[in-house]
C-alpha cells in the first residue's frame, strides 16, 4: 500500500500545473528612480505627474512620462497628497445605515465620486449627536475635502453650537459642507421640499374619499419632522379637517415604530379609527402595514397606508406601497457634485439646488368604504368556516 502511494504521488507530482502561475508583478519604482532614468530632479517628476501648474517644457513633460511608463512608476494618492494638500477624500455622515434611504443616497454619492477620483468614507451615526461630532473629528484628522450630511439636521442647542465650532475648522482649511436637507449650520443645502410632498399626500388620501388620516411621525429633533409634519397639519386645515386626538402616533423612522404605531390605531374604538395612515418614511409605513394585517385588519379595504421616500422594499410588501418618491440617488449625486464645485469656487454657501417628488401609486391606498361594512379580515375568515 505504501509503495502505491508512493507511485501515485510520483505520478502527480510529474503533471504540470493545471493552473498556471501569475505573471509576476513588476516592483514599483520611486520617484527617484523616474527623476534618474529621466535625468530630472525629483522635484520635475512631482510636477509632471501631479499635473501642477509649474511650467515643465514638453520634451522634459516626455521623457518624465515615458520614464514613469517604462518603470511602472505610479504616483501614491498620500504623497500627491502631501504635496498639493488635495486628499481626494470626502466624509458622508448617514444617521442609520440599516436604512435603504441612505443607501440610495451614498450609491448616488460613490458614482460621482468615483468618476472625479475621489475616495467615500461612509460615517454611521445612528443619529446621535456624539458620535456625528467624534465623526467630524475624525475625517478633518484625515484631512477630507468636505463632508456630506445626509439626514436632516438636530434642532438641538449644544449640538448646534458644538458643530459650528467644528466646522469652522473645516472652512479655515477650505473643505466643503453639504447637507442633503436643512441644517441649522453653514453648509450648501440639496434639499426636496419636506413640507410640500407630505402635503402632497394628504391632498391624494382627501382625493381619494379620506377625512380621518392619521399621521406617523419621525424623531421630534430632526428638522425634516418638523417640516413633514408641519406639511400634514397645514394641509389638514386647508381641508377644513380637525387634527385629532391619537391621530398623530410617535415614530423614529424604523419598521419597530411603525409596527407600534398598527397597535395603537387597531386599539381605538371602531367608530373613532381612522380610514387612512401616512407614515412620514417608508420603513414606518411598511411597519404598519404589516402589523395592521397581523391583527387582522385589510389594507387597503379597511385601512389606506401611505409612506414617503418610494426605498426599493416599498414595491415588494404585499399590498405594494403608495408613496411619495424622492430622487434618493440623484440627491446623493447633486451632492457630490455640489461638493466639488464648492471646492472649484463655481458655486456659495447662499444657493441651493431643489430636487422634485413625485407621488407613486400602488395598491396600499383605495377610496374609504362606507360607513357599517367594516368587517376585520379575521373575522372573516372565522365566518367562512
Amino acid at each position: 500500500m505504501e509503495n502505491a502511494f508512493r507511485k501515485t504521488l510520483s505520478a502527480t507530482d510529474s503533471l504540470p500545473c493545471a493552473i498556471p502561475e501569475p505573471d509576476p508583478v513588476p516592483p514599483r519604482a520611486s520617484i527617484v528612480q523616474v527623476a534618474e532614468t529621466a535625468n530630472v530632479s525629483v522635484a520635475t517628476v512631482s510636477r509632471v505627474m501631479s499635473g501642477s501648474a509649474h511650467p515643465v517644457n514638453e520634451e522634459t513633460r516626455r521623457r518624465v512620462l515615458d520614464a514613469a511608463r517604462a518603470l511602472h512608476y505610479s504616483p501614491s494618492a498620500l504623497a500627491q497628497a502631501m504635496v498639493t494638500r488635495d486628499t481626494r477624500i470626502v466624509g458622508v455622515i448617514i444617521g442609520d445605515a440599516a436604512d435603504p434611504y441612505f443607501a440610495g443616497i451614498v450609491r448616488g454619492v460613490e458614482d460621482v465620486a468615483r468618476q472625479h477620483g475621489y475616495l467615500v468614507i461612509v460615517c454611521n451615526s445612528d443619529r446621535r449627536p456624539e458620535i456625528e461630532l467624534r465623526y467630524l473629528q475624525t475625517l478633518n484628522d484625515y484631512r477630507v475635502e468636505g463632508v456630506i450630511f445626509a439626514g436632516g439636521g438636530l434642532l438641538d442647542e449644544t449640538y448646534q453650537r458644538d458643530i459650528r465650532a467644528a466646522l469652522e475648522v473645516y472652512s479655515e482649511r477650505g473643505a466643503a459642507c453639504v447637507s442633503l436637507g436643512r441644517h441649522p449650520f453653514p453648509s450648501f443645502p440639496v434639499v426636496v421640499d419636506n413640507h410640500r410632498l407630505v402635503a402632497d399626500g394628504v391632498d391624494y388620501l382627501v382625493g381619494l374619499g379620506h377625512r380621518a388620516i392619521a399621521y406617523i411621525s419621525g424623531p421630534p429633533l430632526l428638522t425634516t419632522t418638523q417640516l413633514r409634519r408641519g406639511g400634514y397639519e397645514q394641509t389638514l386645515a386647508a381641508h377644513g379637517l380637525p387634527l385629532r386626538p391619537g391621530y398623530v402616533l410617535p415614530g423614529d423612522y424604523t419598521y419597530e415604530s411603525g409596527r407600534r404605531a398598527a397597535h395603537t390605531l387597531a386599539a381605538l374604538p371602531q367608530a373613532d379609527r381612522p380610514t387612512a395612515v401616512m407614515a412620514s418614511n417608508d420603513l414606518m409605513a411598511i411597519g404598519c402595514l404589516a402589523g395592521l394585517k397581523a391583527l387582522g385588519l385589510r389594507v387597503p379595504a379597511d385601512l389606506s397606508v401611505m409612506g414617503v421616500d418610494d426605498v426599493a422594499p416599498a414595491q415588494f410588501v404585499d399590498p405594494p406601497l403608495t408613496t411619495l418618491a424622492l430622487p434618493l440617488h440623484g440627491m446623493g449625486a447633486a451632492g457630490m457634485e455640489s461638493l466639488i464645485r464648492l471646492r472649484r469656487a463655481e458655486l456659495t454657501l447662499d444657493q441651493s439646488v431643489t430636487l422634485p417628488h413625485q407621488l407613486v401609486i400602488r395598491q396600499s391606498t383605495a377610496a374609504p368604504r362606507p360607513p357599517g361594512s367594516f368587517v376585520p379580515a379575521a373575522l372573516t375568515r372565522t365566518a367562512a368556516h
